[in-house]
């Protein structure tokens, strides 16, 4: 039995519905099916009477693990709430492939003149994983695009800053740098897998629209995959000025002049004191224009 089974189970339980609860748990909906599987084996029982492929509910046992469980899940927070009171520590979660070095270690300093022992435990995940772990509470804060924060339940955010979209390529794709998406027709652009792939691609033709750049989309598991195609020259990624892009002399990125909102994201509610500080220093850190560019 593990945290993720019993999380599962709460959120099936709650909406009756397993297609819903693993959309509110950012998870694939099989995935939800084999925790309550396991759950219900090593309990030895069922917990949910299922009528049809659409209709569920909660068997007599289950009424009664949805109890046991639910007050676990308020004692289980309430207490690291209270511990949590102790310190001034940050669990932030941030886009994988960004490179935050340029403002984090500045804005951590500010916010230790507040709280001299305030620091920040990072995770660099994908955008599901982000707010799953956000969900579960297992992250105070996440940074990541407004635009994905738009369809997401449950947060709330503040744009902090923007970015500059561009499209990162390697120079053996084309064997010459390239100055516009222009010169890039025919050419293949990967896209991870993601909840939101239908409107990522729909982004990516409004963006690339004007440049008369309509790519082939190849979708691939992973961002790391992503990044693995295009130092291999096998096509291109579109990123912002955040993506790290440090694969080697080879790797390059044009913009194509349109620019993206950052958002700070925590679980709807008033956020802890930690995510407020670092909110507020972070905002003021982008609203200086005496600051140098962030570094990518």
């Amino acid at each position: 039995m593990n945290d993720r089974q019993i999380k599962a189970f709460l959120e099936a339980a709650r909406l009756l519905n397993f297609t819903k609860a693993a959309e509110k748990l950012y998870v694939p909906q099989s995935q939800v099916s084999r925790a309550i599987a396991a759950l219900e084996k090593e309990l030895g029982t069922v917990l949910f009477e299922r009528e049809n492929s659409r209709s569920i509910t909660l068997s007599p046992a289950g009424e009664k693990y949805f109890s046991l469980f639910s007050r676990f899940e308020t004692e289980l927070g309430r207490t690291r709430e209270s511990l949590r009171e102790e310190t001034h520590e940050l669990r932030l979660g941030y886009n994988i492939g960004w490179n935050i070095s340029g403002f984090l270690p500045e804005v951590v300093t500010r916010c230790r003149r507040i709280y001299d022992d305030f620091s920040v435990r990072i995770e660099c995940l994908s955008f599901d994983n982000l707010m799953q772990k956000l969900q579960s509470g297992q992250l105070d804060a996440v940074i990541s695009l407004e635009d994905y924060m738009k369809a997401t339940s449950d947060v709330e955010y503040e744009v902090v800053t923007d970015v500059n979209r561009t499209i990162v390529y390697s120079e053996r794709l084309f064997g010459v740098l390239v100055d516009s998406p222009e010169e890039m027709k025919g050419v293949t652009m990967f896209v991870a897998e993601d909840s939101r792939l239908r409107e990522i691609i729909s982004s990516i033709g409004f963006n690339l629209r004007p440049f008369n750049f309509i790519p082939d989309i190849e979708v691939v598991p992973n961002i790391e995959t992503m990044f693995a195609n295009v130092q291999n020259g096998r096509g291109v990624i579109l990123a912002d000025d955040w993506v790290d892009i440090s694969g080697g002399p080879d790797i390059h990125s044009v913009s194509i002049d349109a620019r993206s909102n950052i958002a700070i994201a925590w679980h709807e509610g008033e956020p802890p004191r930690e995510v407020k500080l670092f909110a507020d220093e972070l905002r003021k850190y982008f609203a200086d224009d005496t600051l140098p560019a962030v570094e990518k």
